[in-house]
C-alpha cells in the first residue's frame, strides 16, 4: 500500500506485519541458500526500488500537456523522476520517448505518434508490469535451477514435481475480457481432464482385455474452437481487429465476432438487445455467461510498448539489460526458459534492437500469449502423470460451520466432477494389481472355503509364543512362489461363487418373506392359526451351500485383465464389507484370548496374596467365633479342647456336659464338625448315629 504525503507519496503501509528488519533478512537469507551472490541481490533491489520511483509517476504532475493535450512530456521537476533515471539506469530523453511516444508500421512506412497524457499513465504501467514479470521470470528460473542441481541432462532425467493452481469458473453480472480468458483455460484444462479421466481410462480397459461399452461423453472442443480457432475464434478476431490499428475499436470487433462466430457455433448466442449493447453469451461447459465487449481492444493491446526493450538495453545496469531479453523475447511470443538467467553477460544493445519488433503489428497481444501459455502447459501436463485435486468453497460468506449444498453442487457440476463420478461408477472405478489384490483379500478365502465345505472352525489350539515357535518369515524360492495371477483367479472365481451364493439368498429370503406374508393375510382371522403360526417354534430354513459349478466371473462384477483386476464399484463394496466382518470376527477372537490371559494373571496374583494371607485371618476368625462359642454355653465344667485345620476347616472337641444327656448311648467322646450355616450360626455334625442330627447354637 502507498501512502499519499507531499514528499515521498512511496510510504510502506503493510498491516499484519511489523518488523520490515525481520523481513529483509529473511529474504536476504533465502537468496543466499538459493546462490545469489551479493552483487545480484543488490542489483535486484536496486531494479525495484526504480520501479516504485516509476510508479509514482503515474500520479497527478508527472506529465505536462503540449500542442492543446494531444502531446505530453515528463515533468523533469518531479520528486520520483530523478531516483528512477538513476536507478534503472537510463536518461530523460530514453525514458521520456519510451513512454510518451509510439511507433507502428503502415503499409511501409514507419509512423511515430505522439500519446496524451492518459495514454503516457498506461504506457508506464505496462512498462513496470513487464519488468516485474521480467524479475518474476528470472528469479523463478534462478530458483528453479539451484534445487534441481548442476548434473548433466538435467533438463532430459530430471524429475519433477508441479503444482497448478488451476483458474476457478467465473461468471460475474459483468464479464470482460479478463473472465473471457480465464474461463477459456477452464474449458481447456476440462478438455485435458476429459480425456485423461475418460478416454485414457477406456484405453486402460482395452489394453487389458476387459470386456467394456465404451461410453460416449460431451466433449467441449467446439467451445475451444469459437474461442481460439485461427480465423474464426473470438481471440483470433481480436487479434486481428488489434493490428489494424486505429481505424478498429469495440464495436468494430462485436460486430466481426456476430458475422463469424453466431452461425459457426451452437455455443455462441447473441440476441437483438445484446447486439443494441455489445454484448455476447457463450454455453460453457458450466454453464451460459454473458460478456461486455467494452474493452476489449485495450485490453488486448496492454502489452509492453516496443520502446521498453530498447530503453532497458541501453541501461547502464546489468540486470536491466537481463530484462530487456527476456521482454523481447515475450515479445516475440517465444519465451525462453534458457536466456532468463541472472549470471548471463549482458547482451548488446544491437542484439536487442535487431530482436525487437519495429510494428504493433507484429507483436503477441495478450490473449495470443495466454494462448501460447495454455498450450505449453497443456504439453507439460501430458508429459507427466497428473493428481487432481478439486477445492471447494462451502458458502459465499466465507464463514466456517456454514454448508450451503446448493453452491456446492454448483461448483460441482462446474468442475465436471458429477460427470466423471457417473463415468467413472459405470465403468470399474476400483483396480489392484494381482499381488495387491491377494494381500488385501486373501484373508477372505478360508472364511469362504470353509463356507463353501460346510467346515464348522474348530476351537483354536493352545497359542506357543517364543522365539522358537515364532521363526522370521522368509520368502519362499522363486521357483516354489506361486503364480501372482493363477493365485488371483482362484480367489476371484471363490469370491465369485460366493457372490453369486448370496444373491440366491437374498432373492430366496424374498420369496419366502412374501409366502409368509400370504399366510398371515389367510389366517389372520383364525385364533387357531394366529396361536399356531406365533406360538409354536420356527422351522429350520437350510440354507442353500455355495456353488460348486463354474461361474462367469463378470457377471458378478470381477474381471481379471492382463496385469490387473477390475472391479465395479456394488461388487467393491460387497467384498470389502465381508473382509470388514472377517477382520472383526478374527480380531475378536484375538481380543478375547488376551483378556482372557490377563485376567487369569489378575487372577492368579489375587489368589497367591490370599493363600499367603488367609492363615493368619482364618485363624484370627475361628478363635473369635469359638469365644463366642465358650461365652455361650451354660455351664463351665468341661473345657472344649479343639484342633482346627485351616484349609477344611474341621475340628475336634471333647464332649460338653449339656450333650452328655443327648449322648447316654456313647461310651466315648465323639468327633464332630462344625458347619458354619451363616448369619453367624453353626450347626455340628457328628461321625455316628448320635450326631446325625443337626442341633442350632
Amino acid at each position: 500500500k502507498h501512502k499519499q504525503s507531499s514528499g515521498n507519496q512511496s510510504q510502506l503501509c503493510q498491516s499484519g506485519f511489523d518488523d520490515h528488519a525481520k523481513m529483509f533478512g529473511e529474504l536476504r537469507t533465502a537468496m543466499n541458500v538459493m546462490g545469489l551472490t551479493r552483487q545480484e541481490q543488490m542489483e535486484i533491489f536496486r531494479v525495484v526500488c526504480g520501479l516504485l520511483h516509476l510508479s509514482n509517476l503515474t500520479l497527478e504532475d508527472a506529465f505536462l500537456d503540449a500542442n492543446d493535450g494531444e502531446e505530453c512530456y515528463l515533468n523533469k521537476n518531479h520528486s520520483s523522476l530523478g531516483p528512477a533515471l538513476t536507478l534503472l539506469g537510463v536518461s530523460y530523453e530514453a525514458l521520456n520517448t519510451a513512454v510518451t511516444r509510439v511507433q507502428f508500421k503502415a503499409v511501409d512506412e514507419l509512423v511515430k505518434k505522439h500519446l496524451n497524457s492518459a495514454q503516457a499513465v498506461r504506457a508506464v504501467q505496462a512498462l513496470i508490469k513487464g519488468a516485474y514479470d521480467s524479475i518474476f521470470s528470472l528469479l523463478v528460473n534462478r530458483v528453479n535451477s539451484s534445487i534441481v542441481g548442476s548434473f548433466e541432462g538435467r533438463h532430459s532425467t530430471a524429475a519433477f514435481i508441479g503444482l497448478l493452481d488451476i483458474f476457478g469458473f467465473e461468471s460475474f453480472d459483468k464479464n470482460s475480457f479478463e473472465q473471457l480468458c480465464i474461463n477459456y483455460c477452464n474449458e481447456s484444462l476440462q478438455q485435458q481432464f476429459n480425456r485423461f479421466v475418460f478416454k485414457l481410462e477406456q484405453q486402460e480397459y482395452k489394453r487389458e482385455g476387459i470386456n467394456w461399452e465404451f461410453i460416449e461423453f460431451a466433449d467441449n472442443q467446439d467451445i475451444l474452437d469459437l474461442i481460439d480457432k485461427k480465423h474464426g475464434g473470438i481471440l483470433t478476431i481480436l487479434d486481428e481487429q488489434c493490428m489494424l490499428g486505429m481505424r478498429c475499436n469495440d464495436r468494430t470487433f462485436v460486430s466481426a465476432v456476430y458475422d463469424k462466430c453466431k452461425s459457426s457455433s451452437d455455443r455462441f448466442q447473441a440476441n437483438t438487445k445484446q447486439k443494441a449493447q455489445g454484448k455476447f453469451s457463450i454455453r460453457h461447459y458450466a454453464g451460459i455467461v454473458e460478456y461486455d465487449t467494452a474493452g476489449f481492444m485495450e485490453k488486448n493491446k496492454d502489452e509492453i510498448p516496443m520502446e521498453a526493450s530498447e530503453l532497458f538495453a541501453n541501461s547502464s545496469c546489468d540486470f536491466i539489460r537481463h530484462l530487456a531479453i527476456v521482454i523481447a523475447s515475450k515479445m516475440h511470443g517465444n519465451s525462453n526458459d534458457n536466456n532468463n538467467t541472472v549470471d548471463k553477460p549482458p547482451p548488446q544493445s544491437s542484439s536487442i534492437k535487431r530482436r525487437a519488433f519495429k510494428s504493433s503489428i507484429s507483436r503477441v497481444s495478450v490473449g495470443g500469449q495466454f494462448a501460447c501459455q495454455l498450450q505449453k502447459l497443456r504439453r507439460r501436463i501430458d508429459e507427466t502423470h497428473p493428481h487432481y485435486v478439486r477445492c471447494l468453497k462451502p458458502n459465499d460468506q466465507l464463514r466456517p460451520d456454514r454448508f450451503d449444498p446448493n453452491i456446492v453442487v454448483d461448483q460441482l457440476r462446474c468442475g465436471g466432477i458429477l460427470e466423471a463420478i457417473r463415468v467413472s461408477r459405470a465403468g470399474f472405478p476400483q483396480r489392484y494389481t494381482f499381488e495387491h489384490f491377494v494381500a488385501r483379500f486373501g484373508v477372505l478365502s478360508s472364511t469362504l472355503n470353509a463356507a463353501s465345505s460346510g467346515y464348522q472352525p474348530c476351537r483354536p489350539q493352545r497359542i506357543k509364543l517364543g522365539p522358537i515357535n515364532t521363526p522370521l518369515k522368509q520368502k519362499a524360492p522363486l521357483k516354489y512362489r506361486p503364480d501372482p495371477k493363477k493365485e488371483c483367479e482362484t480367489l476371484v472365481k471363490l469370491i465369485a461363487r460366493w457372490i453369486v451364493t448370496e444373491r440366491e439368498k437374498q432373492t430366496q429370503g424374498i420369496l419366502e418373506d412374501e409366502e409368509d406374508e400370504e399366510t398371515c393375510q389367510t389366517d389372520s382371522l383364525s385364533p387357531r392359526s394366529f396361536w399356531k403360526n406365533h406360538q409354536s417354534p420356527p422351522k429350520s430354513k437350510k440354507s442353500p451351500k455355495i456353488i460348486q459349478t463354474p461361474v462367469e466371473v463378470s457377471k458378478v462384477g470381477i474381471q481379471v485383465g492382463a496385469t490387473k483386476v477390475f472391479l465395479l464399484q456394488e461388487t467393491f463394496d460387497t467384498i470389502e464389507r465381508v473382509r470388514g466382518q472377517v477382520l472383526s470376527v478374527n480380531a475378536t477372537k484375538i481380543a478375547s484370548l488376551i483378556r482372557m490371559f490377563l485376567s487369569r494373571v489378575r487372577y492368579l496374583a489375587m489368589l497367591r496374596a490370599f493363600r499367603r494371607d488367609g492363615k493368619t485371618k482364618t485363624r484370627r476368625r475361628l478363635a473369635d467365633e469359638i469365644e463366642m462359642l465358650r461365652s455361650a454355653s451354660d455351664t463351665k465344667e468341661n473345657d472344649c479342647n479343639r484342633s482346627v485345620n485351616t484349609f477344611v476347616g474341621s475340628y475336634e472337641s471333647k464332649s460338653f456336659s449339656h450333650l452328655e444327656k443327648m449322648s447316654s448311648n456313647c461310651s466315648e467322646p465323639q468327633e464332630f464338625q462344625w458347619v458354619s450355616v451363616g448369619h453367624g450360626r453353626f450347626v455340628k455334625r457328628g461321625q455316628s448315629a448320635c450326631f446325625d442330627n443337626f442341633q442350632a447354637l
